[in-house]
């Protein structure tokens, strides 16, 4: 929370240089949005708790998914507010609007793949993968904007060398280091996947039917299935 404070009111206004009331009301605009954010990332740890949990009743992620529903509205409402009391400012807001945006409708789509889950009798196997790439894409994206925010923040700053952009390259650097960081776990897990798909056997429905579809690891059902040479069946 200081890092977010010290960049976006004390650079900005450093590399903007705005009049005072300009300052006063984009702090206002940014704060607001980053209110937003905090519950968002709050339904986002709210989810990890609750899926930890033996049972969880529909009405408990109802009423998160409707919360994260008014969030992405009132996040909307904010950014077109934007267009009219910072016409002049529009690329750098929209740079701050979308990751907020995008964390909201990741949570989202976590809590629907769990409530399709819970409505279809037979589970929604395909959750797992659903929330994996919706994590991976929405955490690639967002650190895509923090860097052309940065870039641009660097662009009209112009390099004079001074704290202002020691402190953008060292941001940069880090925003760099995260994605090469993320697009590394994510190849090695397809890797992973890759040998895994290709060195284990499916298992046959009546297999499935036998061990009555549970998995041996998570012990959830199961459509489909890969075989151990032990016989226990696991899913992907």
């Amino acid at each position: 929370m200081l890092n977010f404070l010290l960049f976006k009111v004390i650079f900005v206004g450093a590399i903007m240089d705005p009049i005072w009331i300009q300052i006063v009301r984009l702090s206002i605009w940014i704060a607001v949005l980053g209110f937003l954010r905090i519950f968002s990332l709050l339904s986002k740890d709210r989810f990890d708790h609750l899926t930890t949990m033996p049972y969880i009743p529909t009405t408990e992620y109802n009423k998160i998914t409707l919360l994260l529903c008014c969030i992405f509205v009132c996040n909307l409402v904010w950014y077109v507010a934007s267009f009219y009391f910072f016409p002049g400012s529009i690329t750098f807001l929209t740079l701050e609007f979308l990751p907020v945006a995008l964390d909201t409708l990741q949570v989202m789509t976590k809590y629907f793949s769990q409530l399709l889950d819970q409505y279809i009798e037979q589970g929604f196997e395909g959750k797992r993968t659903v929330n994996y790439y919706a994590e991976l894409g929405t955490d690639m994206l967002v650190l895509g904007l923090t860097l052309l925010q940065y870039l641009q923040l660097m662009w009209m700053h112009g390099m004079s060398f001074g704290l202002v952009d020691i402190v953008l390259i060292l941001n940069v650097r880090s925003v760099l280091r995260n994605l090469y960081r993320k697009g590394m776990v994510h190849r090695d897990r397809w890797r992973a996947m890759s040998y895994v798909k290709n060195r284990y056997a499916d298992a046959t429905p009546a297999e499935l039917s036998i061990r009555n579809d549970d998995c041996a690891i998570c012990r959830e059902k199961m459509k489909t299935a890969k075989k151990l040479s032990c016989g226990h069946l696991f899913h992907l």
